[in-house]
């Protein structure tokens, strides 16, 4: 499976959009499913621990593909993997990318609203990236 990031259109070998049939032929069954009611609407989530990817399918989006997690280290943003790097190199290496001004997400990530796309930080480097369909 190609994990290349394509900000607001998916995943390489995933296009936002996707619908879970479509899923199911690329990458199998999921590890795990999830249901959460989000308050007004419900968004359902496949886990592949192996892979370090999950996807959600939300009510909204007519249970589309509209948000990936990944935490593979082998997951690409313009041409850079950046799980494992620290915050600073990250943010430095995003800033060049012309995508529009990060902003503080919590106190465990940061987020570029621009593109729907968050980096998420454990110990000080890049744990996850999760990145949704651009409105």
């Amino acid at each position: 499976m190609n994990q290349k990031i394509l900000p607001g259109k998916g995943l390489a070998d995933l296009p936002f959009g996707a619908t879970r049939d479509e899923v199911l032929k690329v990458l199998g069954e999921p590890d795990e499913k999830d249901s959460v009611d989000l308050g007004d609407e419900e968004s359902i989530a496949w886990h592949y621990w192996d892979l370090g990817i999950s996807l959600n399918f939300d009510e909204s989006a007519s249970y589309a593909l509209c948000t990936i997690e990944v935490a593979s280290p082998e997951v690409t943003l313009f041409g850079q993997k950046l799980i494992g790097k620290t915050k600073d190199e990250a943010i430095s290496f995003l800033d060049l990318q012309k995508i529009g001004k990060h902003v503080p997400e919590t106190s465990r990530g940061i987020a570029y609203p621009d593109v729907e796309l968050t980096l998420w930080f454990n110990g000080g480097e890049v744990a996850e990236i999760q990145w949704s369909v651009m409105d």
